[in-house]
């Protein structure tokens, strides 16, 4: 038998330890929404929000220039992913995202983000037409991230694969 996968072992702990049944996700910088999806029959509403129109997210924004409660119209959610993503914002951004949404979580938020430099990498994907992000200028990483940027979070370990990434949960006290 395989050895679960690492995107299995990560829905699996959101299932297991941050979404309950009944509650609001906001999955900032979704994507193709690997990780929203799953919840679609718990959570009683989602809302998946990202820059590049083709995926078709429900709401298009660019979260450099706009402020994420603007975006969601002042509304509130029990729960917001920020997976895979902050490292596509300019640090400034990004921590000024992170301050955004914790005035706008009532429970938790879910981040996982690299911890190391991947320039070649992204943009060589970003560029390769068998991958979902073909074309997409906004998935370009333009910051680095490290343990110390999230004070107050609680790393959480998920899969051994993730062992370049920051994965952390912040609570809302």
């Amino acid at each position: 038998m395989k050895a679960p996968t690492a995107n299995y072992q990560l829905l699996k702990y959101l299932g297991d330890n941050i979404i309950t049944p009944g509650s609001t996700l906001l999955d900032v910088g979704c994507g193709p929404r690997l990780y929203s999806n799953p919840f679609k029959r718990t959570c009683s509403e989602i809302l998946c929000v990202d820059a590049w129109a083709k995926i078709k997210p429900d709401v298009v924004a660019d979260l450099e220039k706009e402020r994420i409660q603007d975006v969601v119209s002042g509304k509130r959610y029990d729960y917001i992913f920020m997976i895979d993503f902050i490292e596509h914002l300019d640090k400034q951004a990004g921590l000024d995202l992170i301050e955004d949404c914790k005035s706008i979580c009532d429970k938790k938020i879910f981040l996982l983000t690299p911890m190391e430099e991947i320039w070649n990498d992204n943009h060589h994907n970003v560029m390769n037409k068998d991958l979902w992000s073909y074309g997409n200028a906004y998935d370009h990483h333009k910051s680095v991230w490290h343990p110390e940027d999230f004070p107050g979070w609680t790393p959480v370990n998920v899969h051994k694969k993730f062992g370049s990434f920051y994965t952390g949960v912040w609570e809302a006290s």
